[in-house]
């Protein structure tokens, strides 16, 4: 008799969990509760929600000028006979290399750009006000000695820095990548400076 009553109080305890563990785990979220920020962020935006077309569409258009920047610089650091000219072409290149790297960084991670394409493929023919330099226009510059090279070149860098320099007032007025916002705020502040140096040999 006490074994019976033993037995019964443990398959009524049994069939009391088993009646109420399954509702407990599988108990559905109540109507219009959003799901965990993560699953939303994927939903609606592919995981990312930190930076917009704006953001792509700057990243590309600077890393296009930019890379031109720094080839005109390498150009002057080894072509130009002004000592001042190779000095702040060894400047530019010494600031602006690392722009251009966390900017294609933020680009390839955002997934703007096709794995191998280069920054001028993406941005050649979109530049506003055919701001980039066209292959012809860099040879010319290159066949060029002396001060008209200086002259010359200058013009060019300072055509670019100011794309570039009006390329991140608008990504500061209307992206929205935290990121892009830090980088720019230091072009700006950097190629200000360059520019002034520049409008001297130009």
């Amino acid at each position: 008799m006490r074994r019976s009553t033993i037995i019964g109080a443990v398959l009524a305890g049994g069939l009391a969990l088993a009646a109420c563990s399954p509702g407990e785990e599988a108990a559905p979220p109540a109507p219009g509760t959003p799901p965990p920020a993560t699953a939303q962020e994927h939903a609606d935006h592919g995981g990312n929600t930190e930076h917009s077309a704006t953001d792509q569409e700057f990243a590309r258009q600077f890393l296009a000028h930019q890379g031109q920047i720094l080839d005109l610089a390498e150009l002057a650091s080894e072509q130009s006979t002004n000592a001042q000219v190779k000095t702040l072409a060894g400047q530019i290149q010494q600031a602006q290399k690392p722009e251009l790297d966390a900017v294609n960084n933020w680009l390839e991670s955002s997934s703007g750009q096709e794995s191998g394409s280069a920054p001028e493929d993406n941005a050649a023919e979109q530049a506003p006000g055919g701001t980039l330099l066209s292959d012809q226009r860099i040879q010319q510059i290159s066949a060029l000695q002396g001060p008209e090279f200086d002259k010359q070149w200058a013009q060019a860098m300072v055509g670019l820095h100011e794309a570039v320099l009006g390329l991140a007032r608008t990504e500061l007025e209307e992206g929205s990548a935290e990121e892009l916002r830090g980088i720019c705020e230091r072009v700006i502040s950097s190629q200000q400076a360059e520019l002034q140096q520049l409008r001297n040999f130009a």
